[in-house]
This record gives C-alpha cells, structure tokens and sequence, in this order.
C-alpha cells in the first residue's frame, strides 16, 4: 500500500475545471501539450499547477494524455482515466472531457446534497455525546459522595456509567489517544483491498444503502457505457474502461465476469440477466430493447438518466428516513444517562420516606 496515495488527489473542483477548460481549447484548435501549459500558467500556486507542468513536460516527450495524467499516483479519479483513455482511442478526446466535466459536476453536486442531508444528524448526534458526556464526566460523580454518606446502594445502570465516567476523568488522554488509534486503524483496514471489497459488497446487499449504491453504480456504468460505444469503441473495449472507472470493487468484479462471458458469445443483456441484484429488470428490458435495435449507447443514455434522476428524489427522502432513526439513537441514549443520575435520587427519596 502506497501512503503517498492515501492523502493525495486533485479536488473535484479542479479536475472539473481541468476538464472544462481543457475541452474548450481543444475544440478551438489549440495542441494538447499547448493547452494545457495555458492551463498550467493560469492555476493559482499549489498542487495542482504543479501536477500540470508535469503533466505537459510529459506530453512533449511524446507520450499519451492518459499515460501523462497516470503518472500522477492516483492524482486524479478512476472515471476521469477512464474517459480520457476512451477519448484518446477514438479520437473525441474533446468531446469526452466535455462530458466528463458535465458528469463530475453533478456527482459533486449529488455528494453534496447527500452530505447536506447528513449534517443535521450529524450536528444532533454531537450534541447529544457532548450533552450525555458532560453529565457522566461532570454532574454524576458530584452526587455519588451524597449518595454514599447517606449509604444508598448505587444502580447497576449509575456504577457502570460512573465506572466509565471515572475512568475517562483519569485517563482522558489515553482515552483521546485511544480513539484517534482506532478510527485511524479501521480507516486503513479499510484500504486493504479485500477489506475493501467484502465493504463494498456488503452495502450492495444491505436495505436501503444497496438502493443507493446500485443506483449510483448503474448510472456511472450507463453512461460511460453509452458515451464509450458513441465514440465508436466496440462493446469489449468499453465494458473494460467502465470497469476500471467502477468504484464499487464488487461491481467491478461483476463487470469483469461479464465480460468473460461476453467474449465466450453470450450477449450483453443475457448475461446482465444473471446478476438480477445489481441490474434490475427494468433496465434490463431497456438494454434489451437497444441491442435488438442497434442503439444500444442511447439505451445506457437512458438508463443513466433514470437512475440519476432515482438517486436524486432518494436523496430527498433520506431525512424522513433517518429522523426516526435518530430520534430513538437520542431517546436512548439520553435516557440511559438521565436514569443512571435519576434511579439514585429515587432510590434516595424512597428510603427517606420509609
């Protein structure tokens, strides 16, 4: 595993002005390693500017745009390679960054609002661990010297929320350390690639996320598919670049044995037929439509824009969905602290009552 790569890579903002700007100069005539020299001189100092002076210097000791960009360690996205290498085969290399900016432009756009839905939940959820935390940590072990001189039996709830409350007053540090360890090691589990993959399977097939992950996943796949077979690469050379701009290594894998399958004769549809969990009939009926007729690129077109526009009104739904949810996370977890300070004092009324 590569480190560099892990914290490296161009933001989305600047590969799509990249491929934006880049695209028009092309179109106006101007040479490859000309174009995006310009580009180069005209980027703010930083990561970027310098990854094109490199990419440039690259070009004019005659190699390849796609070979150029992939010396970068992983600089730029798989998709962004994938379109770029599709462009330079057929010859429409303007017209493929043209989309490709259309399309990381609105999967920007969908990550955003996907991360906007997110951020109310995640804002409760802090304030609920620092409300909750605050109490343990502060609040409870003020009363327990109470509780002790007048010699009242603790809950089994209070001494567990104590025990952690004492012990992280103690070794606050060790606990913060402790914390950092792991998110950091579970963040680089993670990247091991069958880690990865067993994760990425996993979400095709739990409720709810696996809508989301087939969706997204179909709709990249329609429309590299689509944009890779108008350029005129033929269906085996565009099933490999759309696997390679998976992100889902479990799609990918998928992708890979269909195109086995497809080099053994059986058609393109048949075999989709076979992995029902990750191409739903109705874009199978779709696709199935497009091969009988030849127009098989504007069938993924219209699959794409399916999913695209599905993804988006799911997105719209998430909040009903996780209100409930987090209402309970909340419900419980302010309950378990309330009756940890709350069980005491009940027991102490009651005693003093008798």
């Amino acid at each position: 595993m590569n480190l560099r790569n892990l914290f490296s890579g161009v933001s989305m903002e600047e590969q799509i002005g990249f491929a934006k700007n880049l695209a028009v100069l092309l179109r106006g005539g101007v040479f490859i390693n000309d174009a995006v020299g310009s580009l180069a001189e005209q980027s703010k100092p930083g990561q970027m500017k310098d990854i094109l002076y490199r990419i440039k210097a690259r070009l004019e000791s005659g190699v390849s745009l796609n070979s150029a960009i992939d010396q970068e360690e992983g600089a730029f996205g798989k998709i962004f390679m994938s379109l770029v290498r599709a462009g330079e085969m057929s010859g429409s290399l303007a017209e493929n960054l043209e989309f490709l900016s259309i399309w990381l432009e609105r999967d920007s756009n969908l990550k955003k609002q996907i991360n906007g839905v997110m951020l109310y939940p995640k804002i409760v959820i802090t304030a609920v661990i620092i409300l909750g935390g605050g109490l343990a940590i502060f609040i409870l072990p003020k009363l327990v010297p109470m509780f002790t001189s007048l010699h009242v039996e603790l809950p089994l709830i209070t001494r567990a929320v104590l025990a952690i409350s004492l012990f992280t007053q103690k070794y606050w540090l060790t606990v913060i350390v402790s914390a950092f360890l792991i998110w950091l090691a579970i963040f680089l589990i993670f990247k091991i690639p069958r880690m990865k993959y067993l994760y990425h399977k996993t979400l095709v097939y739990l409720p709810y996320a696996k809508e989301f992950v087939v969706g997204y996943q179909l709709a990249l796949f329609s429309q590299l598919m689509g944009t890779l077979l108008k350029s005129g690469i033929s269906i085996d050379d565009a099933l490999e670049i759309a696997s390679i701009g998976a992100s889902n290594l479990y799609y990918k894998k998928v992708l890979q044995e269909i195109m086995g399958r497809i080099s053994k004769g059986i058609s393109l549809v048949n075999t989709m037929k076979e992995y029902n969990n990750l191409y739903p009939a109705n874009s199978i009926s779709v696709l199935a439509v497009g091969e009988n007729s030849g127009t098989l690129e504007e069938s993924f077109f219209k699959v794409s824009d399916y999913w695209t526009k599905e993804i988006i009104e799911r997105t719209k739904l998430l909040p009903t969905i996780i209100e409930p949810v987090l209402l309970v996370v909340i419900a419980a977890a302010v309950g378990l602290i309330a009756a940890s300070i709350i069980m005491p004092i009940y027991k102490l009324t009651g005693s003093l009552g008798a």
